[in-house]
């Protein structure tokens, strides 16, 4: 087996691993089965509507949203485990398809409200690690066929980003569903 075939499958047995530990600490049910809607921004000179309201019960839609974020952490960290082991160009373009997903969906999820607000910086964050990673193996995947040193020494380089960034991706979304929960409880 060549060396980076090899260094292929072991980078991607580690990113599978680390999702599927990830991916069970964010403490939402595995049975979510919600559908999401944008938020819709406050009336100009509103003063106390639930968009700003940052105590009392949780409204529907933030619960919504929040559950969204769950959904969205579980879908993004499938990307990886779906991945083929034996990485090709034309299998890692559409891998960093899927990744650039989690800021498309965040984004059609929409901006939360205030006291939201904390989980969704870290969601925003966690999907920009998963940018990252997309960029990175669209880089090895322009770079194809190895044929010198320079070349594997910067495939070698856009694969260990590829891997490490999901990771450090699927960790902060974790957080900001635990965040989500924390807010959750203090609501009441």
């Amino acid at each position: 087996m060549p060396p980076s075939t090899s260094r292929r499958t072991a980078c991607l047995a580690v990113a599978v691993l680390c999702a599927l530990l990830a991916s069970g600490c964010g403490g939402q049910s595995a049975t979510s089965t919600a559908v999401s809607t944008p938020n819709t921004t406050t009336p100009a000179g509103a003063t106390t509507t639930a968009a700003t309201r940052m105590s009392g019960p949780m409204t529907g839609e933030e619960l919504v949203w929040l559950e969204a974020i769950g959904k969205l952490h579980k879908e993004i960290d499938r990307v990886l485990v779906d991945a083929p082991t034996n990485l090709t160009s034309a299998s890692m373009g559409p891998i960093a398809t899927k990744l650039r997903g989690c800021s498309r969906e965040l984004a059609r999820l929409g901006t939360p409200t205030e006291r939201l607000q904390p989980v969704y910086k870290l969601a925003k964050s966690g999907c920009a690690q998963y940018d990252k990673a997309a960029e990175c193996f669209a880089t090895a995947a322009r770079i194809g066929v190895i044929t010198g040193a320079t070349e594997e020494r910067r495939f070698n380089q856009a694969l260990d980003c590829a891997f490490a960034a999901p990771s450090k991706g699927s960790e902060l979304l974790a957080n900001a569903e635990g965040k989500g929960f924390e807010i959750k409880e203090k609501a009441g």
